[in-house]
């Protein structure tokens, strides 16, 4: 890491830290569940970003097939925290099928790594997107209406091209911090690390499994956080 020196013993970073925070909702809520407490996610993004502000925030999670009231204020809740949320349907009752968020994370994370952090808009959520009822034939994502799809894809440049660090000419030390990651972001954490990112797991002690301990360069055991807590 290198650092200018301003004078009287003062330095400063020569690079800019550019980070980007990335929460499992569905992993964060089994933890707290299991420990009985609720996390105030705004107290949380604060103590996983030591100070930084994050270019690209997301809470990721899954909701069920038909909306409901109670489920609709927690999203709201969770936008007002400043953490754009990717949402993805679980299947109807009856259907039996795996689903999880860890293929949009996986993807982002990477994207992230390379210099990207303008993300497509499909899955992410805004206060009222839910009003529309379920269209399972429009995939996983049913409540996005296929005109407002077709509008953002119009307005969309055609092939945008993100400046990196190396064509700007800028020093960027890219940051990824990931809550409550599952056992299937091992890979792609550890493929950014080697990309020189520096990498942050952030979980419960008790929770996190030895892949995403050895794959990422730092873990934040949350469990000893005394200042995430809702009263």
């Amino acid at each position: 890491m290198e650092f200018q020196e301003l004078g009287q013993g003062v330095v400063k970073r020569r690079e800019r830290r550019v980070l980007g925070l990335f929460v499992d909702g569905t992993g964060l809520d089994r933890a707290t569940r299991r420990i009985a407490r609720k996390v105030d996610l705004s107290a949380l993004v604060r103590g996983v970003t030591s100070g930084i502000t994050p270019v690209v925030a997301r809470y990721y999670t899954l909701i069920p097939y038909e909306d409901d009231s109670r489920q609709r204020a927690f999203l709201d809740a969770v936008y007002r925290a400043h953490l754009e949320v990717i949402v993805k349907r679980l299947p109807p009752k009856g259907v039996t099928r795996q689903v999880s968020v860890d293929v949009e994370m996986a993807a982002d994370i990477v994207a992230f790594a390379l210099g990207y952090q303008d993300f497509g808009e499909l899955s992410k959520y805004q206060p009222g997107s839910l009003d529309a009822p379920p269209e399972p034939q429009r995939g996983a994502l049913p409540f996005v209406r296929a005109r407002q799809t077709a509008e953002r894809a119009e307005a969309a440049p055609k092939n945008p091209t993100p400046v990196r660090p190396a064509e700007s000419g800028a020093k960027e030390q890219r940051i990824i911090t990931v809550v409550c990651p599952s056992r299937d972001l091992s890979y792609p954490l550890s493929l950014v690390k080697d990309f020189g990112v520096d990498t942050v797991s952030a979980d419960f002690g008790q929770f996190n499994t030895g892949d995403i301990l050895k794959s990422a360069a730092k873990w934040i055991d949350l469990s000893d956080s005394e200042t995430i807590w809702r009263q």
